[in-house]
């Protein structure tokens, strides 16, 4: 297998990142990876740029610039940076689309090494991890054996069309040989909120589920075995408000069906997006809603 065009085109849009976390002359210095995703802004992963104070983004051929941290999720490990640097955005796919056994490639600048990013082949292993790094709890990460280094955080994972599908997340500590990257998705999001209100905002529904399958549908005694099962609904939220309770069973968001917690996030923020409520569809005790 030939890979070596697919990486050559996608590495034009991936750059390395150069901090600094004190003066301009003096201090540490701390490296990472980002990519194009539009004219100016890059995607890169939040623990990169977190505690820096200057921010720099650098080609192989030497073109660098300053940069500018204009979104930011520590949630999410996700920032977005904005340079005065020329570069092809990176066309970007889906992690909803994406399948067990399928190829992905990682690119980045591994040890800090900046005279040409390097790229790693592997397999997606899982899509919908959730896993615990410090106090944080990542959800619905792609797992891949595809190595991502120190230095390759911020870097795409791409699939085989060469859309990029994940940023790599090297901070996400698993087993030994594998790696894992937070969805493209939370990037749309990002781009699409900057464009329409200037700052990114996190979207906050206020409420615990869990997805439904047939063992927990059993242990709870619900007739179905899809949709997303309300655990707890915080007070005072927009979720109260709109009149969802515990033990109801979110079946679809505005017509769509929501399977798991990383598509009713997503769906709640493309509402906040376009500026409506979105309508939700939803099982209570045998009845079919609509709040």
């Amino acid at each position: 297998m030939d890979l070596s065009g697919l990486v050559e085109r996608a590495s034009r849009s991936v750059v390395g990142v150069i901090t600094r976390q004190l003066d301009l002359f003096q201090g540490d210095f701390g490296f990472g990876t980002a990519f194009a995703v539009d004219s100016g802004v890059f995607a890169t992963a939040f623990h990169v740029v977190a505690s820096a104070e200057e921010v720099a983004l650098v080609t192989p051929e030497g073109d660098k610039a300053r940069g500018q941290v204009i979104a930011a999720d520590a949630a999410e490990d996700v920032a977005l940076i904005y340079a005065e640097l020329k570069a092809p955005p990176l066309p970007m796919g889906s992690a909803l689309k994406l399948k067990v056994g399928q190829g992905v490639v990682a690119i980045g600048y591994p040890l800090a090494l900046l005279d040409k990013p390097t790229a790693t082949f592997g397999i997606v292993s899982a899509v919908g991890r959730t896993l615990r790094a410090g106090d944080r709890v990542f959800e619905f990460l792609i797992q891949t054996d595809a190595a991502i280094n120190p230095g390759n955080s911020g870097g795409p994972l791409i699939n085989m069309e060469g859309e990029a599908v994940g940023v790599n997340s090297a901070i996400i500590a698993g087993a030994q040989g594998l790696g894992f990257a937070v969805p493209i998705d939370i990037v749309k999001i990002m781009l699409e909120m900057i464009r329409k209100y200037g700052r990114y905002v996190r979207p906050a529904l206020g409420i615990y589920v869990t997805a439904l399958n047939k063992a927990v549908a059993s242990i709870y005694g619900i007739p179905l075995d899809r949709g997303l099962l309300v655990v707890e609904v915080l007070p005072g939220s927009p979720a109260e408000d709109l009149g969802l309770e515990r033990g109801d069973v979110i079946l679809k968001v505005d017509g769509r069906a929501v399977t798991n917690v990383f598509e009713l996030r997503l769906r709640v923020a493309e509402a906040v997006i376009s500026q409506r409520r979105p309508v939700f569809e939803i099982w209570r005790r045998g009845r079919v809603l609509e709040l």
